[in-house]
């Protein structure tokens, strides 16, 4: 299915809902303060939405959190334990193979299991189902706005990694994380 096709639309609605995410760095540690980091963020992402079906909507990748708004037929917290683990086992391998060993280190921490020697999240992501398009756009705008309040920007649109640009009409040639927004079939 193309992109936006009559035969991909997705309407928000109780049978339907999207879902709006914030994850949110271990111990709010600003790992993702480097475009390098940020973009191994959103390569993973995609990653996890070309392989398991996940709808992005919008999203911004903040220096200590990420929003999101998505949409899957799989339960939440399954998507969300997707998503947080393949992103984090991006970074860690990111930061590993280029001996990033002050920032391995603020990462380990007193973990649940013997899996993993290092959390990049925060184990209690937040998300909201959102049923209505009201509801949709107050949370689209949240997360476009989210780097003006954090004074990372003047402009929305100016912010890489955001999804701003794609609202808008205007992406770049070489957006960090292209969305589905047009797959959103508005009332």
């Amino acid at each position: 299915m193309s992109r936006g096709s009559a035969a991909s639309m997705l309407q928000i609605s109780r049978t339907t809902p999207a879902y709006y995410f914030t994850a949110v760095a271990h111990h709010r540690l600003q790992i993702f303060r480097t475009d390098k980091l940020k973009q191994i963020l959103c390569d993973a992402f995609d990653e996890a939405r070309a392989s398991h079906g996940i709808l992005i909507f919008a999203y911004v990748v903040m220096l200590d959190h990420v929003h999101l708004l998505i949409y899957s037929t799989r339960e939440m917290k399954d998507v969300l334990r997707l998503m947080n683990g393949i992103s984090a086992r991006r970074v860690i391998q990111y930061l590993k193979e280029n001996n990033f060993e002050t920032s391995l280190f603020k990462l380990r921490g007193e973990t649940k299991t013997r899996n993993h020697k290092h959390s990049v999240w925060h184990h209690h992501t937040d998300s909201l189902e959102i049923f209505g398009e009201e509801t949709f756009r107050q949370k689209v705008d949240y997360i476009h706005m989210n780097p003006l309040r954090a004074e990372l920007a003047v402009d929305q649109f100016e912010y890489r990694f955001s999804s701003a640009r794609q609202w808008a009409g205007k992406p770049s040639d070489d957006e960090p994380l292209l969305t589905d927004h047009l797959k959103i079939k508005w009332r």
